[in-house]
């Protein structure tokens, strides 16, 4: 028997486990209970991760993850080709805006991290009705010498406003580069491929009020680009065939006979794609950019060369074709390579911020007005890549609005700009990237060694399953998760969140910045065709190089023009009488 004060001992003792016990397990809890914002922390890396669209998120709103790999929100995509010449540059034109004599280097935007950054933001529920214009592809550039290459920058001037419209962009920090150098018939429905799963709850703005919520349809016929709940395709007498929306509006036409695709834009648009057993191919549209495109052989390689008319001016540009999954893409091949120190500089940091003065801000032209709710260049810059990110923008946006006025000219702003700070970073990290990719081209080039067909391709840079982000080159109808049509336009940025998808030939993205309207909601997951992310790619490339190209840096910079751009042909001559032959065998289809 345990006398009474042995049986209080051992009560003392089990007492005192007890509470061992749970001050342990507490410890080992503490961790899973502590708030995201202690756990999250997003320092800006050198290859950005899956963003987060800027909206403020809905708390009530269930949110779209976006692949999670990577935690920083600020990584991003790559420019398109610039819009505004420079008058001393022998180069790609700038685009955007009249820089300052007196800064002496590239700025870069507020690299400000989000915390929350390992999530889709939902969607905004206000549209921002700033924008409703359908942007415009941009940009060739001749490709017969380094020197006199000009792109559709040289004819657009929007950007370079003010009396010192020859100022060039920064140059770059003493220690950072030493030398400077640089209708329809009745018919029977056709089967399609079923309905797309779309189980995503992320919400856009409504924008069709009458049309029905469902699944996007995929389509054999109009492969990448998926039609909104409710389509019907059907095939005419002639061969054609014609899918309609529920409402009855024709939506696509194609016609095998001659290998011509109509689309009726969600704004009204009409753009028209030919494509020829010869491998020509040409584009006309309603709005935008227009081109004629003709295969070019140099040295045994197969280039594509296109020639764009726009209001009575040819331009030009070399691309490599290659097919993935049995669709046929074309990756942008530079008509100039730069020395090696000037890409190292071009993706290096500057010393210490660079103030910067964009000629735009202090006496706005037309363009910038009217997008100064959606888009506002930053004052100062750390990296040659964030200048060159605004540089981007603004021309896009600029060459947009040039190309086709928008219907309402004093949209109203609301408030803080679309396009954030982590935005523009996302944009800047993939700025880099591109920059990066086309010092590896320069360096094959230096050594004479072919690139592989695809190298350098979007295919091949999504291929790392990461995201990466774009700024959008033309309008796109897209179907978001409810099965609605929406558009995105010239200026919007989009981050793709997948690998690409041989079955459908597209990749998901989630909205990062639109400008409202009838354009889909930040945000939103869409379905984009890997034709269409390949003329994003080729676009930034494009304005990418004739930013650098407007840098001192650059214009001081040994170059060379490659064997296939010094040989290629000059613009096509009938290219204009092709596109107006086209638009009229069009009209006549249509009905």
């Amino acid at each position: 028997m345990l006398s009474r004060t042995q049986r209080e001992n051992r009560r003392s003792d089990s007492r005192g486990g007890l509470i061992i016990a749970v001050a342990a397990l507490g410890a080992m809890l503490a961790p899973l209970s502590a708030s995201p914002s202690d756990q999250q922390v997003t320092p800006p890396a050198p290859r950005p991760a899956a963003p987060v669209p800027t909206p403020a998120p809905n708390t009530n709103a269930q949110r779209t993850p976006v692949p999670v790999t990577t935690p920083n929100t600020n990584g991003q995509r790559m420019p398109a080709p610039a819009t505004t010449p420079n008058a001393n540059a022998q180069r790609m034109p700038l685009p955007a805006t009249t820089p300052n004599a007196n800064a002496q280097r590239m700025p870069v935007p507020a690299t400000t991290t989000n915390a929350n950054a390992q999530r889709t933001p939902v969607p905004a529920t206000t549209t921002n009705t700033n924008a409703q214009r359908a942007p415009v592809p941009l940009v060739p550039v001749r490709a017969n010498g380094a020197n006199n290459s000009q792109g559709l920058s040289s004819f657009v001037s929007g950007l370079t406003h003010g009396a010192n419209n020859a100022a060039v962009a920064p140059q770059p920090a003493t220690n950072n580069l030493a030398a400077k150098s640089a209708t329809t018939n009745n018919a029977a429905p056709i089967k399609g491929n079923g309905a797309v799963n779309s189980t995503n709850p992320t919400r856009v703005a409504s924008l069709i009020s009458n049309q029905p919520s469902g699944h996007a349809i995929q389509s054999r016929t109009f492969v990448g680009h998926p039609g909104p709940a409710g389509s019907v395709e059907t095939q005419n007498r002639n061969g054609d065939i014609v899918r309609k929306a529920a409402d009855g509006a024709v939506i696509d036409v194609h016609s095998p006979k001659n290998g011509m695709l109509i689309h009726h834009g969600l704004d009204g648009s009409r753009r028209i794609v030919v494509d020829r057993p010869d491998r020509s191919r040409i584009v006309a549209t309603s709005r935008g950019i227009q081109y004629v495109q003709h295969p070019y052989t140099f040295g045994g390689h197969s280039f594509d060369h296109r020639t764009f008319y726009v209001q009575g001016h040819l331009f030009h540009q070399l691309y490599r074709p290659y097919n993935y999954a049995g669709t046929n893409l074309d990756v942008y091949a530079t008509p100039r390579f730069y020395e090696p120190k000037f890409y190292q500089w071009a993706t290096s940091r500057f010393n210490s911020p660079q103030p910067f003065a964009w000629g735009y801000t202090a006496n706005p032209p037309p363009w910038f007005a009217y997008y100064k709710g959606y888009f506002t260049p930053e004052a100062r810059y750390t990296t040659p890549a964030a200048w060159l990110t605004d540089f981007l923008l603004a021309s896009s946006l600029e060459r947009s609005y040039s190309t086709e006025h928008p219907a309402s000219e004093t949209p109203p702003a609301d408030g803080s700009p679309a396009i954030t700070p982590q935005v523009k970073q996302l944009l800047a990290d993939e700025v880099g990237r591109q920059v990066k990719q086309e010092s590896v081209e320069a360096q094959e080039n230096a050594q004479h060694r072919d690139p592989q067909p695809g190298a350098g391709s979007v295919v091949q840079e999504l291929g790392d399953r990461q995201p990466h982000v774009f700024v959008v080159a033309s309008d796109l109808d897209l179907v978001d998760p409810t099965g609605r049509r929406c558009m995105i336009s010239e200026g919007d940025v989009v981050q793709v969140v997948s690998g690409p998808q041989p079955s459908t030939s597209t990749a998901s993205a989630v909205v990062l910045a639109s400008k409202g309207g009838v354009e889909c909601g930040r945000a939103a997951q869409v379905e984009i065709a890997l034709t269409d992310l390949q003329e994003m790619q080729n676009h930034m490339r494009e304005t990418i190089d004739q930013g650098m190209a407007n840098t001192t840096a650059g214009k001081t910079a040994a170059s060379v023009t490659p064997a296939y751009a010094a040989s290629a042909p000059p613009p096509d001559a009938d290219a204009a009488h092709e596109i107006d032959q086209q638009q009229q065998i069009a009209a006549a289809a249509d009905g």
